[in-house]
């Protein structure tokens, strides 16, 4: 079941949410809400393919014990039998999301190399990124001694519930415990409705009515690397950025929404990252949830390992750590060399800063959004090679073949004959569009803070939710989906 389907949006989320309250509302027993927000969650990860529902709940399971033996081995001062629990939980979830998503790509190198093992095509279940990464954080905070909650339903509760559970944000154990221990958000609160349904809204027309829009013309772009000279080659990298961008925000926009609507807070996930001047800036507003955990979890344990800590080694901790988020995206050279490059780039950033080297702000911009747009390219791409074949086509080294227009508006009037070629598939005017909206207008987050209930709004976003509505001929999976 998707966010923007028929199915969700006038029968899942209204039953969701009505439940909750009207359960929540019982003076005595008002734990049922939770009750009925983990059968929903575990219903809607199921709607996708009930097969994969035993290893969630394996997973939940599993993890739920370590957790418990942990905090009982700490709590009598056992710290080799905590630390050796803690270990093998690590990884048991290591070895889980390994099987699945590295599988075949690890059979493929060594295939590469002479040997001969079949491929196993292991489809890969869906959020097995986003909630295996949860639970090893959980056990992170289990060991360190900062959670100690022992609530099967609400540890249930935390790693399936629905807005996060397929593409984030990353939810972290103890705000989450807070917020569904307290009985009073149980409650129905008409300016959180209001905010996290336009919050919704807000996300369903990103989704709906620009990210898709971009859907054909990208993956014909990345379809045909061969056939990309330099202009179109940059308008499809382009065109990506922002469906990317407006895709994943948007899915972020409707889970926040839908848990605030329930009185619940999961953390911002961007901050308008293409405004950024510097890729540290960038990567404190794009995902920021999966920053908070790389610093968190990665950065600062390998910081801290450290008998010395030196700049040196502290820049070594950050390319590992942008290394290993790459490989996290996914099994493939593309998703390392992301990493890798995002890693070059933080490093050199923090060089530039800790020597004081002076730039002139409007270049970092261009220099910030040039280094984003070659990652994404290979983010997107099927293969390195293809990748390597766009970003050739960028630097001109496929031709310059001018859009049809332009080719014949230079023929017409200065009698210059150019190789053309036609984007029919390209929605200039949205990305016209999102291009402005990036460049001008405030963050959907910020924008629901400034949100006063008025007619004019409830105008708008009515407009907004009827037009993407209207939309839904073709559903269409979110992109962070695949990760």
């Amino acid at each position: 079941m998707l966010f923007n389907s028929y199915e969700f949006l006038f029968l899942f989320l209204p039953i969701a949410v009505g439940g909750y309250f009207l359960l929540g509302s019982r003076e005595k027993n008002s734990e049922w809400a939770n009750v009925w927000l983990v059968g929903l969650s575990l219903f809607f990860y199921s709607y996708w393919d009930i097969t994969y529902l035993p290893l969630l709940l394996l997973s939940i399971g599993v993890n739920y014990v370590v957790s418990g033996y942990i905090i009982r081995y700490r709590k009598e001062k056992q710290q080799n039998n905590a630390k050796m629990v803690f270990l093998l939980g690590l990884l048991c979830n290591a070895g889980l999301l390994g099987f699945f998503k590295y599988t075949d790509f690890f059979l493929e190198n060594l295939n590469d190399l002479g040997a001969q093992f079949p491929l196993l095509h292991i489809v890969l279940p869906l959020g097995i990124s986003f909630f295996t990464i949860t639970q090893m954080v959980f056990l992170v905070d289990c060991y360190e001694g900062i959670t100690k909650e022992r609530s099967l339903l609400h540890y249930a509760l935390f790693v399936s519930f629905f807005p996060h559970l397929l593409a984030g944000p990353i939810l972290y154990h103890r705000p989450m415990m807070k917020q569904f221990k307290d009985t009073a958000l149980r409650r129905v609160n008409w300016d959180n409705m209001g905010r996290g349904l336009s919050l919704f809204i807000v996300g369903f027309a990103k989704k709906v009515l620009i990210a898709d829009s971009f859907v054909s013309f990208v993956a014909q772009g990345f379809a045909h690397p061969e056939q990309l000279t330099l202009v179109d080659s940059w308008v499809v990298a382009v065109c990506y950025m922002m469906q990317l961008y407006f895709d994943f925000s948007g899915y972020s926009d409707m889970a926040l929404g839908i848990a605030r609507m329930m009185n619940i807070n999961i953390p911002v996930n961007f901050n308008s990252p293409y405004r950024a001047y510097g890729i540290i800036d960038f990567w404190q507003r794009w995902h920021m949830s999966l920053t908070t955990t790389i610093t968190n979890y990665l950065y600062t344990p390998m910081v801290m390992a450290c008998r010395k800590i030196t700049f040196g080694k502290a820049m070594a901790a950050t390319f590992a750590s942008m290394f290993i988020a790459g490989i996290w995206h996914g099994a493939g050279w593309n998703y390392i060399i992301f990493g890798s490059l995002h890693g070059g780039g933080l490093v050199l950033n923090h060089i530039w800063k800790k020597y004081h080297l002076w730039m002139w702000k409007p270049l970092g911009y261009v220099l910030t959004l040039l280094l984003v747009l070659a990652a994404f390219v290979f983010f997107r791409a099927a293969s390195v090679a293809d990748a390597l074949q766009i970003l050739c086509a960028m630097a001109g080294g496929n031709g310059i073949a001018f859009p049809y227009p332009v080719a014949l508006f230079l023929h017409n009037h200065w009698g210059v004959d150019m190789a053309y070629v036609r984007l029919g598939e390209l929605p200039k005017k949205m990305l016209v569009v999102s291009l402005l909206l990036v460049a001008f207008c405030p963050n959907s987050n910020v924008l629901i803070q400034r949100l006063q209930p008025k007619r004019k709004w409830a105008l708008a976003l009515a407009i907004l939710f009827v037009c993407g509505a209207v939309s839904l001929s073709q559903v269409t999976e979110f992109l962070y989906f695949q990760f």
